[in-house]
């Protein structure tokens, strides 16, 4: 507590001379140099970062949170700049919120908070990894994110968060889906496993998904020789068979 005291006390007149200096232009060197002294001594008092403990870090690589860090083992623990690197770990795509303190005498805590991905965008032939606020976390060495749908078009990434909210409320669509097209930056097409279409409403879309579950539930609606589906009218169901489009019918 003694030693706590005096680094505390050190600190306080170094950061006032560097007030000072900062005002009076000609004392600047000097309290530039009074603070780095300061930063010494605690150093000197076993006061220097020895470890950095990261917690929530799956998909950050580690040597990209080091450099952007800035914080070399040995440093005086108290000349860490904690707004400055957590501004710089804030502008990695895969970091949605951070939190860095000291623990004394020589521990800096990094906790993470990462974004989750929800699916595969394709915009202008290039595909790219989003989460669910439609923030891009990668556009390379995507194999590991194949099983997730894809999502295509202008605004799709901004309109993710609804097509996950709708497809959560029906499983069974979204473990059908391969691709959803956004349709004019209102409403969104389905293409499902098999082939078939289905174009949704611009309203009431859940209403529509749960008719669509229900023909699928009573009828097997989607496993028959079909194209498409057309939701986009309340009063009825648009079906397209294989056939008029140029499929070959399915037997039986």
């Amino acid at each position: 507590m003694r030693e706590l005291g005096l680094i505390a006390g050190v600190m306080a007149v170094a950061g006032g001379l560097s007030l000072v200096s900062y005002h009076g232009g000609s004392f600047e060197k000097f309290g530039s140099r009074v603070m780095a002294q300061a930063l010494g001594y605690t150093a000197d008092a076993g006061f220097r970062v020895k470890d950095i403990l990261v917690t929530g870090r799956s998909q950050v690589p580690f040597a990209e949170l080091l450099e952007r860090l800035s914080i070399k083992k040995d440093m005086p623990i108290l000349g860490v700049d904690i707004v400055e690197a957590r501004e710089s770990l804030s502008a990695i795509p895969w970091v949605k919120d951070v939190s860095i303190s000291r623990r004394l005498p020589d521990k800096i805590i990094v906790e993470l908070q990462e974004r989750v991905p929800v699916a595969l965008w394709q915009h202008h032939k290039k595909i790219s990894l989003i989460d669910r606020d439609g923030v891009v976390l990668a556009s390379k060495d995507l194999q590991a994110w194949q099983q997730l749908p894809l999502v295509v078009g202008e605004g799709a990434p901004q309109q993710v968060m609804e097509l996950a909210g709708l497809l959560n409320s029906e499983p069974v669509i979204a473990a059908m889906l391969a691709s959803a097209t956004r349709a004019g930056k209102r409403r969104w097409d389905l293409r499902l496993k098999n082939g078939v279409f289905v174009k949704l409403p611009e309203q009431d879309v859940e209403l529509a998904l749960r008719r669509l579950v229900t023909l699928e539930e009573q009828k097997n609606i989607l496993g028959r020789n079909i194209a498409g589906i057309d939701l986009r009218q309340p009063e009825g169901v648009v079906i397209k068979p294989a056939a008029s489009v140029g499929v070959p019918a399915k037997p039986g």
